[in-house]
């Protein structure tokens, strides 16, 4: 189905419509935006303030403390968080792009590359995890 845009682009562009297509992209990028509220208000208690009490600069036992009590909870909540901020971010930079171009070839090459970003840093991140949970004592 092809549609006659004119009103966001300087002149009239024909785009491709295809119904629906976009409905999960936008409710997962809401849940995220809460699921973001969510883990990261648990994120920052767990490294700042449950630790007021410390003496001195944050090091790197002080980080891994959650990890030593909560494990399985804490790592869970950091993973959720790190899904959460990619999908979150990623698609978000993705609809910028969809905004400025309507060329379907650009549009599936920058989808394509953001896909591969995301799983790039979801992989380093939840190694980075697990290194973290793992260690744990």
């Amino acid at each position: 189905m092809q549609r006659e845009v004119t009103s966001v682009t300087s002149r009239a562009q024909q785009v491709r419509v295809a119904p629906r297509a976009g409905t999960w992209l936008w409710i997962w990028q809401r849940l995220t935006a809460y699921g973001l509220l969510l883990f990261l208000a648990v994120h920052l208690y767990f490294t700042y303030f449950a630790q007021l009490g410390t003496p001195g600069a944050l090091t790197f036992a002080q980080v891994q403390r959650p990890f030593n009590v909560y494990t399985l909870a804490y790592a869970l909540n950091e993973w959720l968080l790190l899904f959460c901020a990619l999908f979150h971010g990623l698609n978000g930079l993705r609809n910028i792009i969809f905004d400025w171009t309507t060329h379907q070839g650009l549009r599936r090459a920058m989808t394509v590359l953001l896909l591969l970003v995301g799983l790039g840093f979801a992989v380093y991140g939840g190694w980075v995890l697990w290194t973290l949970a793992s260690t744990a004592a």
